[in-house]
């Protein structure tokens, strides 16, 4: 029975079933590094007990959970930073809107010292939280649009911010703005934070801002640099067509391997989800890639270095 619905369940995604299902898939499809997991057992138990259909339907889910999998998980190396580039070290967290400790977070800041800091969920109170911690002072350049409910959204720099946007997409704000690292490198950046996919009214409108994303950063002239909190891992098909828009992720460029963000504040499992991203232009090399540790959030943060060529 296990193997059955794990079967099918692969091959659903196998046919991208999920393009025509975004409800329940978005949801399975987001916990592909475990939901497998017991189709391993189901393969010992077709081996001791010579059941070849079990032994056979096992390892052909095994071998699509590891081509999944396997490229999330292998470790490498970062990238070179090359000569003459701009340099841009970009930190993001998303606060959590709830979140009453939300000011241990500068003390992450302080010691990073990113020069974008991209901040999601941020309401008046997580603000002020952050402001009082005394991390943002050296921050010259801001757009700040707090909000009372889960989608308020910051960003605070270093380099000068220009020709900022906020387009409303499925209902909800789309930061977006220009940053001028100096005389001769500027990129457009995108403080990304879509809905959760967790329902049949979510998952078709997070599918509509990713798919915003995508057509968004086609028609941008200049390199872009997307942060912040997708709702999205590497297993879902939104998320993938955006990569395939000449987009990397910072993770796989750096080889960082197994680094969930998401859920910090889980009591009885540790992160399992890597939904918050760096994706970047080919014109930048990713020289590190680090994930911060909790600070009341559900959400780890994420500190990515940039060179732009």
């Amino acid at each position: 029975m296990i193997t059955g619905s794990l079967a099918i369940i692969a091959l659903g995604r196998s046919l991208h079933l999920d393009d025509a299902l975004s409800w329940p898939y978005a949801g399975i499809n987001a916990f592909t590094p475990v939901v497998y997991l017991p189709v391993y057992m189901t393969l010992a138990i077709g081996f001791a007990m010579r059941r070849n259909r079990l032994l056979i339907v096992s390892l052909l889910v095994i071998v699509a959970h590891l081509y999944w999998t396997v490229p999330e998980l292998w470790p490498g190396k970062p990238e070179t930073a090359p000569a003459g580039a701009a340099q841009a070290r970009i930190m993001t967290a998303n606060l959590l809107y709830t979140n009453k400790t939300a000011a241990s977070l500068g003390s992450q800041i302080r010691a990073q010292r990113p020069d974008i800091l991209v901040l999601e969920e941020v309401t008046p109170p997580t603000l002020a939280a952050i402001e009082s911690s005394g991390a943002l002072g050296d921050f010259t350049y801001r757009e700040v649009h707090a909000r009372p409910d889960p989608f308020g959204i910051a960003v605070f720099s270093r380099f000068a911010l220009t020709d900022p946007e906020l387009p409303s997409v499925a209902d909800l704000p789309s930061l977006r703005m220009t940053v001028r690292v100096d005389a001769t490198h500027q990129f457009r950046l995108f403080a990304v934070h879509t809905l959760s996919p967790t329902s049949g009214d979510y998952a078709p409108r997070w599918r509509r801002q990713l798919d915003d994303l995508r057509a968004s950063t086609a028609l941008t002239a200049m390199p872009v640099v997307l942060a912040g909190d997708f709702n999205a891992t590497r297993d879902h098909r939104p998320f993938q067509r955006l990569l395939d828009n000449h987009l990397r992720d910072a993770h796989d460029a750096a080889g960082a391997g197994w680094l969930p963000t998401w859920n910090a504040s889980g009591l009885f499992a540790p992160p399992l989800l890597r939904i918050d991203h760096v994706l970047a232009s080919p014109r930048f090399a990713v020289t590190r890639y680090q994930v911060g540790a909790p600070f009341g959030s559900d959400h780890k943060p994420l500190v990515v270095d940039l060179s732009l060529r």
